[in-house]
């Protein structure tokens, strides 16, 4: 199996050593180095090409922010993962929107993390509990909600699948709910986001309540 490449962008050399520390037990990781500030993180990009970076947006000199902007544009094939204490609905929004794939408060467990980075690897966006919630209250304040409005026409039942998927149902209880089986579940799920260009079941919750899916 080859190995996800980690690079670690923060500026307390302690929590550097806490991050490798909480990692090291899984083989499929691999840590390959670490910058204390966003200039050198932007050096070793070149060298090193991490497949993720795991970064706090607090940074001395260029926010984790801006560097993330940097890495969008400049190294596509990178993603970003903020591991932060900071869980601001204003961030949050800010550095989604920056290109970042995923926000793991320092508070989360290692194997939340871990979820993470595997989520992320494989392309998905990753915000859970009170980043999916504090994303969501801000973005529902924002214009760039207007995106979410219904471009594309859902089936039937991909309209039930979502109604019960931003209720917050697993699929397995929507696939007792419709009595279909969870890949079906799953397929519909997969259909939903590829039909509005959406990325994570919070932005499918967004979408639901500004189409009047569902009600709040």
């Amino acid at each position: 199996m080859e190995k996800i490449k980690i690079l670690i962008v923060e500026d307390h050399e302690v929590v550097i050593k806490g991050i490798r520390a909480l990692l090291e037990p899984y083989n499929e990781i691999d840590i390959i180095g670490y910058a204390l500030e966003a200039e050198d993180a932007q050096k070793k990009m070149e060298t090193l090409e991490p497949d993720i970076i795991i970064m706090d947006i607090n940074l001395p000199g260029m926010s984790g922010i801006e560097l993330t902007k940097i890495i969008s544009d400049e190294y596509p094939g990178t993603k970003v993962i903020y591991y932060t204490s900071h869980v601001d609905e204003r961030l949050i929004t800010d550095g989604f929107e920056a290109g970042a794939f995923g926000y793991v408060p320092k508070d989360f467990s290692t194997e939340e993390l871990v979820e993470a980075i595997h989520m992320v690897n494989d392309g998905q966006k990753y915000m859970k509990g009170i980043v999916s919630e504090k994303f969501i209250s801000s973005f529902l304040r924002s214009e760039k909600e207007k995106k979410f409005k219904q471009i594309m026409p859902l089936s039937e039942r991909e309209l039930e699948v979502l109604k019960y998927l931003s209720q917050g149902l697993s699929n397995k209880q929507i696939a007792d709910k419709l009595f279909i089986s969870i890949r079906t579940v799953e397929t519909h799920k997969h259909n939903l986001m590829k039909k509005l260009n959406i990325y994570s079941t919070a932005e499918l919750v967004i979408y639901a309540i500004q189409n009047n899916i569902i009600q709040i």
